[in-house]
């Protein structure tokens, strides 16, 4: 059944096979460098929870990782930067139409899968993105217009060369030098689950392919580029029907890569240098350098990113000659030492340094010197992490009500925090600052103190089952 339907030109649910857009269109803003560090973190928006496909989180990861690794929650917070809106009109303007509803329609999720796109022009996009990249670099980085454009059938139409004099020096859609990073953090796409098969779609050919997987395993995308050939894949069933292992990376690329096997794609894309520029950045953080950065490294990205933002986390702290940490109001200036500090906010910090050994958190203040501070609390909620957050609480399988874990994020990990829930005392954790909580339908207040007297709290509201 449905074998009557034209899933070429359908519109069905992208899935991640948009991430590379918003990836070019942040490098050609300069919102962005390729190693800039992005928060991988639990994340709740209103009524939304974006999820990775692992459900795990690093705590933050370079840009091109997220795009690699396919990373959902730092995806939507690069849109989020971005802007829904733009990057919505940016859409449609790099051939889309089926997005046809206002962007506030799809919101957020229009990153993930939110809206409906259909191969052929997916297909025409990336290989305009190829087709640009490819002549920027052999016309000493003149555009040509038409080079973003729809497939076509050749048997039906003929390509008209575009005159010499209608070629210009801006990019009319993405920059060469975008698109060539793009396709670079492609290159290194990685599947989303261990699968002992994996190394038989290995290829020693170099192509930036990408996949996607729809909500309910409705659709299995897989697309990639080479200077010379565009392949995209789906796989589904007409009618919409869901399968299980209707996954991109499992149905959609092992077929892309039979198909590149067979054809003939011998070189990569040239870098378009006259875009591009060794640009110094901070080793641990990935933004541009700052003036108190240790670590330098020097990579070659788009000239855009010569103004997106310096590093945000290296902070200069003040140290007394035992490695406490000190400020002007407990010691003199000529007792402090000065030293430059990578420091990630405290959920970041929680994930990251899991999976980052070499992470140095910070040192506590000296215990004269705490009772000065403000704003240096060292725990953040992790869930819930807003206040007055509409929590519902499911229905076991028995017919009981579920739980809800809590969790929050400390700086020290090993620190006693204790558990209250409108002012009665639950318990205390150690080292993994979870609970697992079962409120009844209301407000509520949850308070957490740590053993040094930091406190966090915020209000909660539980629906009723029922509503």
């Amino acid at each position: 059944h449905g074998q009557d339907v034209d899933v070429i030109t359908a519109p069905r649910s992208t899935g991640s096979i948009l991430k590379p857009f918003l990836y070019a269109l942040m490098l050609d803003e300069g919102l962005i460098t390729p190693t800039a560090l992005v928060p991988d973190i639990p994340t709740q928006l209103h009524n939304y929870r974006p999820e990775n496909y692992k459900q795990t989180y690093d705590g933050a990861v370079p840009a091109k990782t997220a795009i690699s690794r396919s990373l959902n929650v730092p995806l939507i917070r690069m849109l989020q930067l971005y802007g829904l809106e733009k990057f919505h009109f940016n859409l449609q303007n790099l051939g889309i139409t089926t997005i046809k509803k206002n962007a506030t329609h799809y919101g957020l999720p229009l990153i993930l899968g939110g809206a409906e796109a259909n191969l052929w022009e997916l297909t025409s996009i990336y290989a305009s993105m190829g087709r640009t990249l490819e002549n920027a670099y052999t016309e000493n980085g003149l555009y040509n217009p038409k080079d973003f454009r729809n497939a076509h059938y050749l048997a039906k139409a003929k390509i008209e060369k575009t005159p010499t004099k209608d070629w210009v020096e801006e990019p009319p859609k993405l920059s060469a030098a975008a698109i060539y990073t793009a396709f670079e953090a492609m290159l290194d796409v990685e599947r989303p689950d261990e699968d002992g098969s994996w190394e038989i779609f290995n290829s020693k050919k170099r192509i930036a392919w990408k996949t996607g997987t729809s909500f309910g395993f409705r659709d299995a995308w897989a697309i990639g580029v080479t200077p010379q050939y565009t392949v995209g894949v789906w796989v589904g069933n007409a009618d919409g029907e869901g399968r299980p292992d209707l996954v991109g990376v499992k149905a959609a690329a092992p077929i892309l890569f039979d198909i590149f096997d067979i054809l003939k794609t011998p070189k990569w894309f040239d870098p378009p240098y006259d875009e591009m520029v060794e640009m110094p950045i901070c080793a641990e953080s990935g933004f541009r350098e700052k003036s108190i950065c240790e670590h330098i490294d020097t990579v070659l990205m788009p000239q855009t990113c010569e103004r997106s933002p310096v590093c945000k986390y290296h902070k200069t702290v003040h140290f007394d000659n035992q490695n406490n940490r000190v400020h002007g109001d407990c010691v003199t200036p000529s007792q402090m030492l000065h030293k430059a500090w990578f420091i990630l906010p405290p959920v970041e910090e929680f994930y990251y340094k899991t999976n980052n050994p070499n992470y140095q958190v910070l040192p506590q203040f000296h215990p004269d010197c705490r009772a000065s501070i403000a704003n240096d609390n060292p725990m953040r909620m992790i869930y819930p992490n807003q206040n007055n957050m509409k929590i519902f609480v499911p229905i076991e399988l028995d017919g009981t009500l579920g739980k809800t874990v809590f969790a929050v994020a400390h700086r020290k990990p090993n620190t006693t925090i204790y558990w209250h829930l409108d002012n009665e005392y639950l318990g205390s954790t150690e080292t993994f600052h979870e609970f697992e909580l079962r409120p009844e339908a209301g407000k509520h207040q949850l308070t957490l103190v740590d053993e040094s007297g930091n406190s966090v709290g915020l209000s909660f509201v539980v629906l009723d089952r029922e509503n």
